[in-house]
């Protein structure tokens, strides 16, 4: 991918020395008919350039409202408190000025389904090229950037595709249109949404080669928000762990997947099934996933926690270093993976 990163990159002179993304005690609740809801409770995150950092966690955990305030795309109405710092520019109470700055060319966003990012009324080499244009770039220059990436993450025979409707490809050639419209934006920041869920092992594998390459060779920070601890494991440098709207265990991805410290992660571990090694039994975690509005007091797993004192129930535990990573847990470092 080499010719056409090196054109995007020459593009943004505007480039800083500040972090992609730096997010500080964000907490965000929206107003419902039957009362506030919260969200998210101070959440701290920071994915560095060049960098890879993972959020995990089970549906409604809170990873997808959290990667999404990057982009000023909080729900409507919500009361968000806290920083979000997008290459610098602040996102939290920004205009809409700024946030176009933002979302134009610090951050782009690959979402699990590409048709929702997507105009099925126009054709994909206008998709690629109006973010390309819109800096003042020729039409014709445009044009040939486009094409030359659609040939980069593997779409054939290219300049037909730039005439083609987003319906005439398959979820995977299209998910590869959609990164490579990421990558033609030259951001900062990168936010894959479950990215690679819905495609088959071999796409998947293909579209982690291409993020990790515009990664390496742009600088550019990536957050991967993914239900997969495997994939984590394989493509992340670090790790978050989120579990009803908190952070509640991070650190370096194979730390925190080999030396599980929160019981929440070991159960995560314990559940996910393995394609290779010995057959074992999964141990699934008992009760159902917490969101924030309906947690218990104090520690919000301990209703489906092993090892739940009565100190769980008092105070929310706060996120401190325990080994080589931060835990958010009374007994840090307890927990087992069911092997």
């Amino acid at each position: 991918m080499s010719a056409a990163l090196d054109a995007t990159s020459s593009r943004d002179s505007a480039r800083t020395d500040a972090e992609p993304l730096v997010i500080e005690a964000l907490s965000i609740t929206v107003r419902t008919d039957d009362g506030d809801r919260p969200l998210l409770d101070r959440i701290d995150l920071q994915v560095g350039p060049g960098e890879i950092v993972g959020l995990v966690g089970e549906s409604g955990s809170g990873k997808s409202v959290t990667s999404r305030s990057a982009l000023g795309l909080f729900p409507r109405g919500a009361t968000v408190d806290g920083s979000v710092l997008v290459d610098g520019i602040e996102v939290v109470g920004g205009s809409a000025q700024r946030l176009r700055e933002v979302r134009r060319t610090r951050a782009a966003m690959i979402f699990q389904d590409p048709r929702s990012s997507v105009n099925a009324m126009h054709r994909v080499g206008d998709f690629l090229t109006e973010g390309i244009r819109a800096r003042g770039v020729p039409a014709a220059n445009a044009h040939a950037e486009a094409v030359e990436i659609l040939a980069e993450v593997g779409i054939r025979d290219p300049e037909t595709a730039m005439r083609r409707y987003p319906h005439e490809f398959s979820g995977g050639m299209l998910q590869r249109i959609v990164i490579a419209a990421a990558v033609l934006a030259d951001p900062r920041l990168i936010l894959a949404d479950e990215a690679t869920t819905a495609l088959d092992v071999t796409t998947q594998a293909e579209v982690i080669s291409l993020l990790e390459r515009a990664r390496g060779e742009l600088g550019t920070g990536l957050l991967f928000v993914t239900h997969d601890l495997e994939l984590a494991a394989a493509v992340c440098d670090r790790i978050y762990v989120m579990y009803a709207g908190r952070v509640v265990e991070s650190g370096a991805a194979d730390e925190v997947l080999a030396h599980p410290q929160h019981p929440y992660t070991a159960g995560l571990l314990s559940s996910n099934p393995q394609l290779t090694g010995e057959r074992r039994v999964l141990s699934p975690i008992p009760g159902r996933p917490r969101a924030l509005t309906d947690a218990p007091s104090g520690c919000a797993f301990r209703d489906r926690c092993p090892l739940a004192v009565v100190e769980c129930t008092v105070d929310v535990p706060a996120l401190l270093p325990h080994e080589a990573a931060e835990v958010a847990c009374v007994r840090p470092g307890e927990a087992k993976v069911a092997r």
